[in-house]
């Protein structure tokens, strides 16, 4: 059996900081908010590679050089120089690997705030510039007295919501980035739906042909052009209907045969659905039109 490992409860409640940080950082700890500056986990004694963790209180850091390899709940982390930490209360952290220069700034949140998501993100340099200000704003402020007790959570807050706004804004140019690519699978969809319709009207085969899950292939297809699926497969298939209704002298069941239906009228009642006339009642509209020209 594997060997278990205990759970060590890292609150930065009643402890001795100075175990975490080492004897180089610069620390502010009261009732609000646990402020770190210049904090080297490898020259401390209480983070140690291995052991896990539970952080009681949420946590927002900035790494400032180094790096480490970290568990965070279910997911792995390659923490660096310039990424963003926002952990959730009551977190399980476990640190696999830290080099001996890895260092942080970070605050360790008392208050009662609500944060519904971890982050973990490399910052914008001009971001984390900002964020740096922020919290030697709020070292500042923190060290004043009288203490001020509401500046201190709404400035508290403040970095927590701009460390969201920071995700939001990163996400959106994700999204904004995936567009052609987007754009491109949708393409090469038309393209096979022109190659394929006459005998192929269903999502598994395209999303197969183009590597993808149907319901990728459904989703991007509805971003990207705002109809479904089977708006364009349907639509292929009643353009080709049409042009042999017009071109030519092929009978309708020969017309359902040629486009795979199983009969003739499988292939008026489809018609009908997506045009509002019968195969006949086009082809009788059709010729009358080209009369009359």
């Amino acid at each position: 059996m594997g060997k278990t490992k205990n759970i060590n409860y890292f609150s930065v409640t009643n402890m001795d900081l100075r175990q975490v940080g080492g004897d180089d950082s610069h620390i502010i700890n009261n009732a609000d908010v646990t402020i770190i500056l210049n904090a080297h986990p490898r020259n401390g004694t209480f983070l140690r590679e291995g052991e896990i963790y539970q952080l009681p209180e949420p946590r927002l850091l900035l790494v400032m050089s180094g790096e480490a390899y970290i568990h965070l709940d279910l997911e792995n982390y390659h923490i660096q120089k310039g990424m963003l930490i926002l952990t959730t209360p009551d977190m399980i952290m476990e640190c696999t690997r830290c080099s001996t220069d890895l260092s942080v700034c970070g605050i360790a949140v008392k208050q009662h705030i609500h944060i519904s998501e971890s982050i973990v993100m490399v910052c914008p340099p001009k971001d984390a510039e900002q964020f740096l200000r922020m919290m030697y704003l709020l070292w500042d402020i923190a060290s004043q007295q009288p203490y001020r007790h509401d500046t201190v959570k709404q400035l508290t807050e403040a970095m927590i919501s701009n460390a969201q706004y920071i995700k939001h804004a990163a996400e959106t140019a994700d999204k904004a980035d995936a567009l052609p690519r987007s754009q491109q699978l949708f393409s090469q969809f038309k393209i096979m739906v022109s190659q394929h319709c006459e005998r192929e009207r269903n999502i598994p085969f395209y999303a197969s042909q183009l590597r993808v899950s149907p319901h990728h292939l459904s989703s991007v297809i509805s971003k990207a052009s705002g109809h479904s699926v089977m708006y364009w497969i349907n639509s292929a298939v009643v353009l080709r209907a049409r042009v042999l209704l017009k071109t030519s002298d092929l009978m309708t069941y020969e017309i359902a045969e040629r486009l795979n239906f199983p009969n003739s009228p499988a292939f008026t009642s489809f018609f009908k659905r997506e045009t509002g006339m019968t195969p006949k009642k086009y082809r009788e509209t059709s010729l009358s039109s080209s009369r009359n020209v």
